[in-house]
């Protein structure tokens, strides 16, 4: 690399130039002792890619970067993170400031303000729309941008709910149009004021009005996000794993790498006696029994460490839900590794749909003040600010044994789907076995305690 950037001694620091070799980034600084370069490119990794410090005082390096997207980038000048001062294009970032930021265009060259090319990295170049609806429940307006293919005639698409700012993908736009789903990106604001403070009734609410306001297919609706939005997927699938297909987490702070020795070591019946007696949400995690999940993460990652993923996959795989886990060694926290692997992402939904009617319900929560039905059983605590908890199994002898905590009334909604009706249904609680006939499909059955 000495020699490749001593060629260009000389060259007065600007911002970053296509030369014969790749990209050129330069900055002048004649009494700085090191300089590095971070970005989406390499993972934001502090101290990765140096620079090196030319005999005019000039620091350089070349990188080559796939061409047709943008990169966000910084300088770190002695530890000091820096925007590129002979660059004016600049990229908001969710904390409220702003990275340098360069466009290549198909050809690799950098693409300058005007350009036609540029068109495409903008939301209406990506045909990514605006959206919003009114919270009864929170009495507000909360803003979403979606994409979505052409409909066709009669056509339900699948829809996948984006945590975390996704307008930032440079290629969830070609993927959603590829395989014919509805995405829906919700504003960061929801994501971080409303389901990570436990608000997480917000989500049911936007499900409904996606509902009413497109054509979907209620048992294809996936749940997504990156980053603090992976830690929001995960937190709606454990509060709502009835009401969405698969969900798939990247590089979340799920806070669980700490358990990692111990989950490594026990059984899966020792696995549910520690997950309960974790606190909540961690507590929840069982309600993951039947919920496919795909896990994600960079191992390059210095934010947020690879063993969150790894511990999440190895509890998921113990408690016997569908699950996998991509591992991106080379990638750290960036947007580039949440577009490479999108088309993996949708691989893994395109496997599975809803089960309304699953055998088995394992369901708990901090309280009932969220939610008062889990698939076909409606519930009433007892106390509704205390924890509850629901444990459900059919076996093949038309036997349903029922375990609950803090539970005082349950509403069965039976189906032929999960016994053999019309017959006779017996139902085991603590308070003895209740001997049901049951003639009608769909019959409901009250239990109370």
């Amino acid at each position: 690399m000495l020699d490749l950037v001593k060629q260009y001694e000389g060259w007065w620091a600007t911002k970053p130039v296509r030369v014969k070799e790749g990209l050129l980034f330069s900055y002048y600084a004649p009494s700085d002792k090191e300089i590095f370069l971070a970005g989406d490119f390499n993972g934001w990794k502090k101290r990765y890619t140096p620079l090196i410090k030319g005999k005019d005082d000039v620091w350089r390096i070349i990188v080559e970067l796939k061409p047709n997207r943008s990169y966000d980038y910084k300088y770190i000048v002695d530890g000091n993170w820096v925007n590129d001062p002979n660059n004016e294009d600049l990229n908001p970032d969710v904390a409220g400031g702003a990275n340098s930021v360069i466009y290549l265009g198909s050809s690799g060259d950098i693409l300058p303000k005007g350009h036609p090319e540029r068109d495409k990295f903008t939301l209406e170049g990506r045909q990514i729309y605006n959206g919003s609806y009114f919270s009864s429940r929170y009495k507000q307006r909360f803003e979403f941008h979606y994409i979505s293919p052409q409909y066709e005639e009669g056509e339900k698409l699948p829809v996948i709910i984006c945590l975390n700012n996704y307008i930032k993908s440079q290629e969830l736009h070609i993927y959603v149009r590829e395989n014919r789903y509805l995405a829906i990106i919700p504003s960061v604001y929801l994501g971080g004021q409303y389901i990570r403070q436990g608000k997480l009734d917000v989500f049911p609410e936007l499900l409904g009005f996606i509902k009413q306001s497109f054509t979907i297919n209620e048992d294809r609706v996936y749940v997504t996000g990156m980053s603090y939005g992976g830690l929001e997927a995960l937190l709606v699938s454990l509060y709502y794993p009835d009401l969405i297909a698969a969900s798939a987490v990247v590089f979340g702070p799920y806070r669980l790498r700490f358990y990692k020795e111990t989950i490594e070591r026990i059984t899966r019946d020792e696995l549910e006696q520690f997950l309960d007696r974790l606190p909540y949400p961690h507590r929840m995690l069982k309600n993951l029994k039947d919920l496919p999940l795909y896990i994600s993460h960079g191992g390059g990652d210095e934010a947020i460490p690879f063993d969150e993923a790894l511990t999440l996959h190895e509890i998921v795989k113990k408690l016997g839900a569908p699950t996998e886990l991509n591992s991106y060694p080379e990638h750290g926290h960036t947007w580039y590794m949440v577009d490479e692997d999108l088309p993996r992402v949708f691989d893994w939904f395109r496997r599975f749909k809803r089960n309304r009617f699953p055998k088995s319900i394992n369901y708990t929560a901090p309280n009932g003040f969220l939610k008062n039905s889990i698939f076909w059983l409606d519930f009433s605590p007892f106390q509704i600010e205390h924890p509850i908890k629901i444990e459900a199994n059919i076996n093949e002898n038309n036997r349903l044994k029922l375990t609950i905590e803090n539970i005082k009334r349950l509403k069965l909604k039976l189906s032929s789907k999960i016994l053999k009706l019309p017959g006779v249904v017996y139902i085991d609680t603590h308070k003895g076995t209740q001997q049901v006939d049951i003639q009608e499909e769909d019959k409901e059955i009250e239990v109370t305690f």
